[in-house]
């Protein structure tokens, strides 16, 4: 898997997105039409040293919600990014991506339902050897036949929908943190996926960059009548505070409650 995460199976088009609506719907009778894209049954995980991380974990995540997931420093956040893209298997249980087994699933299958998810890492993770653009463009190139130009009409769409107004051939090393999260959210938006995870997106920022993140989040969220799945995760409270959720998950005791 490339660092942006990835998705998705049809070229698509690049503006004039409709919102989803749902009004007159209870959360319950939303999720009950909506598809279940992560499931967790029973889930048992422990570190190499043997440390319990998580233990008969139960936990189901449905097209259209925001989810944030809150959980301490060690809690094994981590971890869970890592057992939702199938990076790690669990030692019991199971973890369903997309309806499948992740525990089964051969590499190519795995890399395939990967091509559907997007994922901002917490430390951005843009690559410094790399243009700005060519770092969005990097997914397009491995996932879809694209014309180069194409890849570069997409490519630039999505920088200025993340508000990145500078130059697009600068190497992104020395840039400002706030700007490196933004190429790495066009770079995970740029396959449409239909799942987004968000490994503690504002940490580091100020309140303005924050704001300003969380308001692509939320206009990405609702694009395309995808009924996409949104998970943030966060460290503690104070995180979510400006977040738009449908679900809070807590990390307590090696559960997910």
């Amino acid at each position: 898997m490339s660092l942006s995460g990835i998705h998705v199976l049809t070229a698509l088009k690049f503006n004039g997105f409709p919102l989803r609506s749902s009004a007159g719907m209870t959360k319950i009778e939303s999720l009950t039409i909506m598809s279940k894209l992560i499931e967790i049954q029973g889930l048992y995980y422990s570190a190499d040293n043997g440390s319990m991380v998580f233990e008969d974990v139960y936990a189901e995540f449905y097209g259209g919600e925001r989810v944030a997931i809150i959980g301490p420093l060690g809690s094994g956040k981590t971890t869970l990014l890592r057992l939702f893209l199938g990076l790690y298997k669990p030692q019991r249980g199971k973890v369903y991506l997309f309806g499948s087994d992740t525990g089964v699933l051969e590499p190519s299958g795995l890399n395939g339902l990967r091509q559907r998810i997007g994922v901002i890492f917490e430390d951005a993770a843009v690559i410094s050897n790399l243009k700005v653009v060519e770092n969005v463009m990097l997914p397009l190139q491995y996932h879809t036949d694209f014309s180069e130009s194409d890849m570069m009409e997409r490519a630039v769409h999505l920088l200025n929908y993340v508000g990145y107004r500078g130059d697009i051939w600068l190497l992104p090393g020395s840039l400002p943190f706030y700007t490196k999260k933004a190429i790495a959210m066009a770079r995970a938006m740029a396959l449409d996926p239909l799942i987004m995870l968000y490994d503690r997106l504002t940490e580091g920022l100020d309140s303005y960059q924050s704001l300003q993140l969380l308001r692509f989040v939320d206009e990405f969220h609702k694009k395309e009548e995808k009924n996409r799945l949104s998970v943030i995760i966060v460290n503690d409270e104070g995180d979510i505070r400006d977040m738009k959720l449908d679900r809070v998950f807590r990390i307590e005791n090696r559960k997910i409650i």
